[in-house]
């Protein structure tokens, strides 16, 4: 018997027709796909973020263990020195600052000099202490530790370390009579708002690392003037030279905002974003934010529906946007007795 050659065998392959089929097919299951993809990705970030905030938490308490108490949100010494712009007091530095040992960041903690940590310092605040002075208007001139990027000070989702065009609020923390703060009068606007503004550096000078996350100030800081209804403005943890005991967190550590995230930013367009060196605490006066409304003076997020929080006692919380304001002041402020009316 005769073996068909190889010439004699017939050749198949793909019509354009049956090409064209495949090729849909797949664009159909990348389609289907695509989404479950974006959901894993935004759920491992969202728990990065999370554990970030828990990192945090438990590092404020281990400061509180060996300072007894909690780091301030803000140190602002009466004897600073002001920067070489002429305006804002010294030393400036944040709460994420204090706690770097207890976040494993000793190495970077010890490249700060000693009087940035100390409230009766008297110093230029510590954007404005070190030349070369950057030609860009501000005269910036940042320590230069405070541009070390550190990854746990930032949420996945946001990536704030990215450029933006309108720069930086290199300190943030409400009241203290710098913006026109009455004391007395509501309703809190963003003139309650102190933050020092950095413009986008000159090519070849130091700019700060940014954050994503700040300490609960309460309703507005320390004061107690708007406490009555309707405002329930209480007075969280940190503020500028807050000192406050663990034990002062009378409502409970595990029913107290201690830290929570925060994009920066100006609408839609997030064009500013917060240095963790300088950045220290936020007020909930404003509510909660998404990215499409995030102001630089509230806590906000890119997670859907929700903003994280670290409660006092380590624990973290998924916060919706839309909790109620009353509730969202009760559980910001430390020592109010008061019980939410409804879960958050």
């Amino acid at each position: 018997m005769t073996r068909p050659s190889f010439s004699d065998r017939s050749r198949s392959g793909f019509t354009l027709i049956e090409l064209l089929v495949v090729i849909a097919i797949i664009a159909i299951l990348i389609g289907l796909l695509l989404p479950a993809v974006q959901k894993v990705r935004e759920a491992a970030a969202r728990s990065s973020c999370t554990n970030n905030l828990h990192q945090i938490a438990l590092a404020a308490m281990n400061y509180e263990s060996t300072y007894q108490v909690l780091p301030s949100g803000s140190l602002q010494s009466p004897n600073g020195n002001t920067g070489s712009d002429g305006t804002w007091n010294g030393p400036g530095c944040g709460a994420l600052a204090q706690i770097l040992p207890y976040m494993e960041q000793t190495a970077i903690y010890n490249q700060v000099p000693a009087q940035y940590f100390s409230p009766t310092a008297a110093d230029a605040p510590w954007a404005y202490s070190t030349p070369p002075y950057d030609p860009n208007g501000n005269a910036t001139g940042i320590i230069p530790v405070a541009s070390s990027v550190i990854k746990s000070y930032l949420c996945p989702s946001d990536n704030a370390n990215t450029p933006h065009v309108s720069g930086m609020f290199d300190e943030l923390y409400p009241g203290n009579g710098c913006v026109g703060w009455s004391g007395t009068t509501p309703p809190p606007t963003a003139a309650n708002m102190c933050g020092d503004y950095l413009p986008p550096p000159t090519p070849g000078y130091l700019f700060p690392a940014a954050t994503n996350y700040a300490g609960n100030a309460g309703g507005l800081g320390p004061y107690t003037g708007l406490e009555a209804s309707p405002n329930y403005l209480y007075p969280g943890v940190y503020y500028p030279n807050s000192k406050t005991k663990l034990t002062s967190i009378t409502d409970g550590t595990s029913n107290t905002l201690g830290f929570g995230e925060t994009l920066g930013g100006n609408g839609v367009t997030l064009d500013f974003n917060l240095a963790w060196f300088g950045a220290g605490s936020m007020p909930v006066a404003w509510g909660l934010q998404t990215a499409q409304n995030a102001q630089w003076y509230t806590f906000s997020s890119r997670h859907t529906g929700v903003v994280n929080f670290a409660m006092c006692d380590g624990s973290v919380r998924n916060v919706s946007i839309t909790i109620d304001s009353y509730t969202l002041r009760v559980v910001a402020g430390m020592s109010d007795g008061l019980v939410p009316t409804s879960s958050f």
